[in-house]
């Protein structure tokens, strides 16, 4: 989509939501280089020393530091540029050309949601989901994104919760360092996966942690603490890699983080939504091809676009008129060029803080960025500790701790950025149906043997047809530039419902059904028209032709006129047959 601008749609240039998010991301990718940067140090100063191939174990960390910071800063920089062109957000239904007719199936489902007045949303499936939807009720209200992004959350945040009983069992039960250390390293690849599952899913895809994976994580609480010794005996002895504490920390700040935006996702969700649409119905009767009437509004509706920015078209339906008699119907659905709402925030730091919507959004941020500080030292610990000549046990624990910290902080910046990236819009919708029957006939006017010029058309005769305006302010939202748009609320439009309806009503009833001349061209042909009948009821002395006539008509040669009545005479004539005057005395004789 090109960077489209225009004078008069300037508020397509909307303030950036992420603005906020971009500071924490560029603080995130400068700590993150930082360490990169030293533990590459570290590295080369090993190669000199000549540790051989063990040298590369830092700088494989320092390489994997360096990328996560580009990745970082290339998101930020990304984020920097937020506009809506034409075309964005994305439509409601699929979008018509000018020249196209029809609706889709996703127009169809808006019209229905019109007519019905009322929104409807999608029942939550399964017994965890119905508890989180009974412990939020506003959530059934919120987009289908928001819903499916809480729902694999609390799926998390309950897997976690097993997760963390099922340690602490495990952690009291056993005895047997060799089982511990095995029990320490299935705990903590569990919880990293559990917290990069949901990330890797996508925003649109729907949880599918469910009772299943409860009932084999308590059966793990209580069973593991007798499977996991039986287990590790036939296993390698890894005493020296002791991830328990590890694990702990990875599940608790990833319960924190999952409690911070069920916080911030809370106070992001709207009360019970307006759902009126008003609709004004009226019953017409004119001559005129009903076709007339969408011309009629379609020009209506351009005159009001907003920003002069064109109408979304959804729907639209020609109605087909022939000879004779039938019915017919029309159709067209319309919605105004979506534009951010008026009451936006202000979208930096303090502006986000002073935000009950944003502020919680922050700190889960704020998390995110301690996390990375935590998890780039830990790395950094690492490359100093790390000695391939001497024991790498403290060197594995600062490596696993910081694993944890850096995948607790990437959940926290995924989590909240899917919160962000929400943005609400403000258009109109407007739709008009017209349904009647209609009967076509011949209408002539002029009398038949007195008048000599006539009129005749083809009339399309329309009784009591049907006419219903439907007109809503909509409020949708988006998650993103590139995301569906959600109709979250409407409110009926009476006013603009019934301008539009009166509007057509009074163009339909001020239709003619006479055809006149009315260019200047067609009024002088009909003068003169006029003129030369009234020469041949001159030439049967039925009347006389205007002086100035007369003489272009004498001056042609036709006949002996009067230059005082302007009658016409016999080319032989002495004297007019009307008055008397002598026409050799006139200057009006045969030439």
């Amino acid at each position: 989509m090109a960077y489209e601008y225009s004078s008069s749609s300037q508020r397509l240039d909307v303030p950036n939501p992420l603005r906020t998010e971009n500071m924490f991301l560029f603080a995130a990718a400068a700590i993150v280089l930082t360490a990169a940067i030293f533990v590459l140090m570290l590295s080369r100063d090993a190669m000199t020393a000549g540790d051989g191939a063990w040298s590369l174990v830092p700088l494989a960390v320092g390489v994997t530091l360096l990328i996560r910071a580009l990745l970082l800063s290339a998101r930020g920089l990304g984020q920097l540029r937020f506009y809506f062109g034409r075309g964005r957000p994305a439509g409601l239904a699929t979008e018509l050309n000018a020249d196209q007719v029809g609706i889709s199936d996703a127009g169809s489902d808006l019209r229905e949601t019109l007519r019905q007045n009322a929104l409807t949303y999608a029942e939550p499936h399964g017994a965890l989901n119905g508890l989180l939807f009974s412990w939020i009720p506003d959530l059934i209200f919120a987009p289908a994104p928001i819903q499916q992004v809480t729902q694999r959350q609390f799926h998390t945040a309950l897997a976690l919760l097993a997760t963390v009983l099922s340690w602490v069992v495990s952690m009291i039960a056993l005895s047997d360092p060799k089982a511990s250390a095995w029990s320490g390293l299935f705990y903590f690849l569990f919880a990293a996966g559990l917290l990069i599952r949901p990330l890797d899913a996508g925003v649109d895809s729907r949880a599918n942690v469910g009772m299943h994976w409860l009932i084999a994580l308590v059966l793990l609480a209580m069973f593991g603490p007798v499977l996991i010794p039986s287990i590790s005996a036939s296993l390698p002895d890894i005493t020296w890699l002791r991830l328990n504490l590890q694990a702990g920390i990875l599940m608790a700040s990833a319960l924190l983080a999952v409690g911070l935006f069920f916080i911030a996702l809370i106070q992001q969700l709207n009360a019970p939504p307006p759902t009126t649409m008003a609709r004004e119905q009226l019953a017409l009767s004119f001559n005129a091809h009903p076709k007339q009437l969408l011309d009629e509004l379609d020009r209506l509706l351009q005159s009001n676009w907003s920003e002069q920015i064109p109408n979304r078209r959804y729907a639209f339906e020609e109605p087909q008129v022939g000879s004779g008699t039938g019915s017919f119907r029309a159709e067209l659905i319309e919605e105004t060029q979506p534009l951010p709402r008026n009451d936006l925030p202000v979208y930096d730091l303090a502006g986000s803080l002073a935000s009950p919507r944003y502020r919680w959004l922050v700190w889960l941020d704020v998390v995110a960025l301690l996390l990375t500080v935590g998890g780039a030292l830990a790395w950094v610990a690492f490359a100093r500790e790390f000695d391939p000549a001497g024991v790498a046990q403290d060197a594995l624990l600062w490596a696993s701790l910081a694993v944890a910290l850096l995948v607790v902080a990437r959940f926290c910046f995924s989590a909240a950025h899917v919160l962000w990236q929400r943005f609400d819009f403000l258009s109109e919708i407007i739709w008009v149906e017209m349904s009647g029957n209609y009967q076509a006939a011949d209408f002539e006017f002029g009398a038949q043997f007195t008048d000599r010029v006539k009129s005749k058309r083809q009339v399309i005769n329309i009784e009591t047809m049907t006419l219903r305006v439907w007109v809503a302010q909509l409020q949708t939202v988006t998650f993103g530039k590139q995301t569906p748009r959600w109709l979250i609320g409407m409110r009926g439009l009476g006013d603009k419902a019934r301008l539009y309806g009166s509007h057509l009503a009074d163009f339909a009833s001020a239709q003619s059904i006479i055809v006149a001349p009315t260019a200047a061209a067609d009024v002088q042909k009909v003068a003169a028209l006029g003129a030369m009948n009234k020469l041949a009821q001159n030439a049967s002395g039925a009347a006389s032709l205007p002086a100035p006539l007369t003489v272009a008509l004498a001056a042609a040669g036709v006949g002996r006129f009067c230059h005082s009545c302007g009658a016409g005479n016999e080319k032989d004539a002495r004297f007019c047959g009307q008055c008397g005057t002598g026409l050799e005395d006139g200057p009006y004789v045969e030439r």
